[in-house]
């Protein structure tokens, strides 16, 4: 009989807990994006969550963690949209929902609210038995799982054709020039898991397709209008893609939805506001002796701009005592003495680019001898520049994870260059399903094509024409989209490029001075970064005021609000500056705080 109360009482407390759950959300003021999940797979799909979350946090989008379930009790009056504009529906962790939910969403979006639905949202019964029909088919238009007529063929693998690539935000670089494919530094064309769905009313706008083996094409990413509001459908595994190094997309389709369909606040992930641009030479032998003093003379290092500049320090390169290293503490210390003014020295892997990297591949550096050889770069580093070395690039790209991370974080780097998630952000970068470190930020690299050098551009055959385009889109990029990137080549490369690298360094610097972009060393912006993660922050809608507040006990210096445009009138503190473009006006916070808040009216 005490069990059988137990039970009752236990079950009571549940659906009081979901009540008592509903009924604040419903009543506080707090603006967030929801991202739904079905607790019953966290298990199953453990990173998924993580994976939607470190993005979230990384572009300061205000959200909440909620379980599906829980939507079906709240009242979908103008209010609750107003706070609640959209609900992500991640992969994985939603392939099965009850069917009940339904109504709630068409309801949701038929009143204002926007969907963004992931590859295999409801497409499973209770049992985990495909469904017929997924529960969002009719809604959406697509039979989005198949599995009745396709069977095994129900899921298959394609390369991605961007149709929108301003408005998917994607770098300037990462598709294929004529066909549009998205490109892997190295890879080519890459091939990506996809549904092979079935249209059933084709009244949706297609900004990405899937180019099967066939050559036939699929939806690949849709913006469908459905009453007052959107559905945003993705046929790609986005949490799988993220929690395997390739962070662009589930990054491009979250930004592309929220800031530019939605204008939804938010902070801004770059310091002051303003596009970032850093410039990574990597120096790794004695031919650079020659390089530096040439890019000195012809303006290639200029004082205002401020690179990484990122050293393998030792004497030898290939093999011990080959005598062809940059030998930083020996004959190669006044050249390295030369490129002080011009940015931050990082250390370039371990000792001798060339051993090091192949070493690794080959099995003949431990963990503990790779730790050796950094440690022995960053000493001779910081012997010549006089401050503890916080950057780090891996020769030849080979950089095993998470160790060599792990081993970074030790010795107090903050950032490194990366050859995974190519043409994204600056972000915490996971592998196989977990996020690497909080505390030490990927920089990856963009690459033009599969080439990212300057001599893997020449080798291909790339045009002097091609390079100058590509590295001066880079930059109108950066600007237009308020984000950070990583170019990356060496200094003897430049004779293969004199005129467009010089087109390139003259561009960057007249951009920064007119304040449109920053070139900064990779250190500079994963401090900010790691400061804006920690920032506390709230939206709150009440009635048609948003009042905003943020604390950081590090400081405030230089973050950054977008404001939708529709909220003109301002009040808080003095310590703020305003700037604009068409969708936002964008408050940076300066002078020595801690706390402010604003209150914007229509």
């Amino acid at each position: 009989m005490r069990k059988v109360l137990f039970a009752i009482v236990f079950i009571l407390s549940i659906l009081l807990g979901i009540r008592i759950y509903s009924y604040f959300t419903l009543m506080n003021d707090d603006f967030k994006i929801f991202l739904a999940y079905n607790p019953a797979l966290l298990e199953k799909c453990s990173y998924v969550l993580s994976a939607y979350e470190s993005i979230l946090q990384e572009e300061g989008i205000p959200y909440e963690k909620i379980d599906y379930s829980l939507l079906n009790s709240m009242n979908k009056d103008d209010a609750f949209i107003q706070r609640h504009p959209a609900i992500i529906l991640p992969d994985c962790a939603l392939q099965q929902m009850n069917p009940d939910v339904s109504s709630w969403f068409e309801d949701y979006l038929s009143k204002g609210g926007s969907l963004l639905l992931v590859y295999d949202v409801g497409i499973k019964d209770y049992k985990g038995a495909y469904l017929e029909k997924p529960l969002f088919t009719s809604t959406l238009g697509i039979n989005y799982c198949p599995y009745e007529k396709m069977k095994d063929k129900t899921y298959t693998l394609g390369n991605v054709k961007i149709n929108d690539s301003a408005l998917l935000g994607i770098t300037p670089g990462k598709l294929d020039k004529e066909q549009r494919l998205i490109k892997g530094y190295v890879y080519g064309s890459l091939e990506y898991p996809t549904a092979n769905v079935q249209v059933l009313n084709p009244s949706f706008f297609t900004l990405a397709e899937v180019v099967l083996n066939d050559k036939n094409t699929l939806p690949g990413i849709v913006l469908k209008e459905y009453g007052e509001g959107k559905i945003f459908y993705v046929n790609l595994p986005l949490a799988y893609l993220k929690a395997y190094s390739d962070d662009l997309i589930l990054r491009s389709v979250i930004r592309t939805l929220l800031f530019k369909i939605l204008n939804i606040p938010h902070l801004v992930n770059t310091p002051y506001g303003i596009g970032g641009m850093v410039i990574n030479w990597h120096i790794d032998a004695n031919l650079d002796w020659k390089s530096i003093p040439y890019m000195i003379e012809n303006g290639y290092l200029v004082k205002g701009l401020e690179f990484s500049n990122h050293i393998t320090a030792g004497d030898f390169r290939d093999n011990p005592g080959d005598k062809l290293g940059f030998d930083a503490c020996g004959k190669g210390k006044e050249y390295a003495k030369m490129i002080l003014p011009y940015g931050e020295i990082g250390s370039h892997g371990g000792w001798a680019h060339n051993w090091f990297s192949y070493g690794i591949l080959e099995g003949k550096l431990s963990k503990e001898k790779i730790e050796k050889y950094i440690r022995m770069n960053d000493e001779c580093l910081e012997s010549i520049a006089g401050y503890k070395i916080r950057e780090y690039s891996a020769p030849n790209g080979v950089h095993p994870q998470p160790e060599t991370t792990e081993i970074l974080e030790k010795l107090g780097v903050v950032a490194y260059y990366y050859t995974g998630d190519s043409g994204s952000s600056p972000n915490r970068t996971f592998f196989n399903g977990k996020m690497v470190s909080s505390k030490v930020i990927a920089f990856p690299i963009n690459s033009f094509g599969q080439n990212a050098s300057l001599f893997e551009m020449w080798e291909s055959g790339v045009s002097e024409k091609d390079v100058e385009d590509f590295l001066l889109g880079l930059l109108e990029y950066v600007a237009q989209e308020r984000v950070i990137r990583l170019f990356y080549s060496h200094p003897y490369d430049i004779p293969h490029y004199p005129e467009a690298i010089k087109k390139f360094v003259d561009k960057s610097k007249l951009m920064e001075k007119e304040g449109k972009i920053q070139v900064k060393p990779m250190s500079y912006f994963a401090d900010f970064l790691l400061r804006f993660l920690i920032t506390k922050y709230s939206f709150k809608v009440k009635k048609d005021v948003l009042e905003v507040y943020l604390e950081n006990q590090k400081g405030l210096e230089g973050l950054t609000l977008a404001i939708p445009k529709m909220y003109r009138s301002l009040r808080g503190t003095s310590n703020y500056r305003i700037n604009q473009d068409k969708d936002y006006n964008y408050i940076t916070v300066v002078g020595d705080v801690k706390k402010v808040s604003f209150s914007f009216k229509p």
